[in-house]
């Protein structure tokens, strides 16, 4: 590096690289595997178990991430599992939500780094093992906020499923068996997620959204085209493809020239398609199947092919074979590009359009060559039915009681994996299930004890100075138990502590100015009260995702955590 004493961060990376090993930059650190703060997770085991005075299990984010690799073979002595292994390693793709990037981005990376496997590395590193990408998703907001449990702005899958397979797909097929209702409504939702948040980015969910997405798009759009095509063709054609546009019309003609058009626009943009499909760019991939529905809607209503059908010469009906042909052969490229985003209603087109199994065509790679052309002339049309069955306005009103009246979602054990992203040192995982948790103090050098407080300097009723609150309000404040698993010390603060509770069903950080009160290791076990339902505030650079309820005891306001006589289950809310 030509002697120079403090070299760049890019100097620097070539110069760690060039010795086989990669270079991160930035102040990393090492990161222990196991834990000695709780119990539940995987023993370390013998001999190294027995060196250390505590416990120790295996951090969750170590063993919850070799998952990966052991569920397609790795460790397997098994033929089949170490074929399966080669097949599907390293992942083409590792999709995440954009709170767990960390875990995924420098811990994963740093894990496989350090197994160095001798079939696998022949050097320090080798990044042929590594998943060749990682893609962050982001966050669905329900009126403006992260979905979470503990606020109760959750949407469950189910409820969508339910309400659109029984109340829009089962109207129309009353026969129709529940994994059917939930392949169609697995449809709806993926399409609906897909078309109408950009990828990566936070994006809002409403009943009323989805339905309108539906209705305009799958049940007056794409359904409705393939059902007046194909009806068409199988009252005039007797249910069997026509022959495809020949060089028969003079020059100019107004449906030569349509039907041109048409080809041309169908043609265009596939490429385009692609490329938008392999960045992961997919509301725009999804815009262009749409803009040729669109495009054919517009054809079929310039060329009137139902008047043509009222006519027995020959020109006319060579017309109507022009214009059916063109449509249906739009129906199938539109109904191939929409075939990763909706596989079974596409099934269910292809099947009608008499081509047999889309999911054999796309094992055998038809579905990607897309020339004009591809629907040959005399296919027999399968049986035909409704694709997407419109879905009424009550429908919102529906999805909204199913959720109001749903039981609340069972509560893990304590010794089941946590659900809440956690900030700086925590020793428990951050999920891609997304979770809210509640405030920190203002961000000050050192910070009182946090929490709502009962002071004993002045014991008088609430009345007076003190503002009175309605019920309604009282019922904004969501406190819960919680039993507190993980307590230390944060350097440079001399009154702070960095807490982890443990709620039942998630757990969260939180930074508490009782240092000077409370030893960290008096508080482990220990069953308090926390605000659950405030916005999380940052302290010396530390997420804090809750309020500790304590009393003021005496002039110097020294801190008592609330606690309870009684054995209180975790997660119960105070009334």
């Amino acid at each position: 590096m030509g002697g120079n004493a403090n070299p760049s961060p890019l100097e620097s990376a070539i110069a760690y690289s060039a010795k086989g090993s990669p270079y991160v930059p930035g102040a990393l650190k090492d990161l222990s595997i196991s834990r000695s703060s709780f119990t539940w997770g995987v023993p370390v085991p013998e001999p190294a178990a027995s060196e250390t005075k505590e416990k120790h299990v295996i951090y969750v984010w170590l063993d919850a991430l070799a998952n990966y690799m052991t569920a397609v073979g790795y460790g397997s002595d098994a033929p089949a599992d170490i074929a399966r292994f080669e097949r599907y390693w390293p992942a083409d793709l590792h999709l995440v939500g954009k709170e767990i990037i960390r875990f995924h981005c420098v811990y994963w990376p740093a894990f496989l780094m350090a197994m160095r496997p001798a079939q696998v590395f022949k050097s320090v590193w080798n990044a042929k093992w590594l998943p060749k990408s990682i893609v962050a998703h982001g966050w669905l907001l329900f009126e403006e906020s992260k979905m979470s449990k503990s606020r109760g702005n959750i949407v469950r899958t189910e409820t969508i499923l339910d309400a659109f397979g029984e109340h829009v797909y089962a109207k129309q097929f009353p026969d129709s068996a529940k994994a059917q209702q939930d392949l169609f409504a697995a449809d709806v939702l993926r399409y609906f997620l897909l078309r109408e948040i950009p990828f990566g980015q936070d994006g809002s969910f409403s009943f009323d959204a989805l339905i309108q997405r539906y209705n305009s798009d799958l049940a007056n759009g794409y359904g409705n085209l393939v059902s007046r095509v194909l009806m068409m063709i199988e009252s005039n054609f007797n249910g069997v493809v026509p022959e495809a546009p020949q060089d028969f019309l003079i020059s100019g003609d107004r449906v030569q020239q349509g039907t041109n058009d048409l080809v041309i626009l169908m043609s265009f943009s596939i490429e385009t398609y692609s490329q938008f499909l392999d960045s992961y760019d997919f509301a725009i991939a999804l815009s262009a199947p749409f803009s040729k529905i669109a495009a054919t809607d517009r054809y079929i209503s310039d060329q009137a092919p139902w008047k043509l059908a009222k006519n027995t010469d020959e020109q006319s009906r060579k017309k109507l074979s022009e214009i059916l042909y063109t449509a249906a052969e739009s129906i199938r490229i539109v109904t191939a590009l929409l075939y990763p985003f909706l596989p079974y209603a596409t099934a269910s087109v292809w099947r009608q359009l008499g081509l047999g199994s889309i999911e054999e065509a796309a094992r055998k790679g038809e579905l990607k060559d897309l020339q004009w052309g591809g629907l040959k002339p005399g296919t027999k049309l399968g049986p035909l039915a409704p694709i997407f069955p419109r879905a009424d306005k009550g429908l919102a009103q529906i999805m909204t009681d199913m959720e109001s009246s749903a039981p609340a979602a069972p509560e893990p054990s304590a010794t089941s994996e946590p659900s809440t992203t956690l900030s700086g040192t925590g020793s428990v995982p951050a999920p891609s299930v997304s979770s809210v948790s509640g405030p920190s103090p203002a961000e000050t050098t050192e910070a009182p004890a946090f929490g709502i407080v009962a002071s004993t300097d002045s014991l008088q009723p609430a009345t007076g100075n003190s503002p009175q609150i309605t019920i309604d309000d009282f019922a904004k404040v969501d406190l819960r138990v919680a039993q507190i698993v993980v307590a230390e010390r944060i350097p440079k603060a001399d009154k702070l502590l960095r807490l982890e509770v443990d709620l039942g069903y998630e757990r969260r950080q939180i930074l508490a100015g009782i240092a000077e009160h409370y030893a960290p290791e008096t508080l482990i076990g220990r069953k308090v009260v926390i605000v659950a339902n405030l916005a999380p505030r940052k302290l010396r650079g530390l997420e804090s995702n809750g309020m500790i309820v304590a009393a003021s005891i005496g002039p110097a306001g020294a801190p008592v955590l609330a606690g309870f006589l009684e054995d209180v289950e975790l997660g119960a809310r105070l009334k």
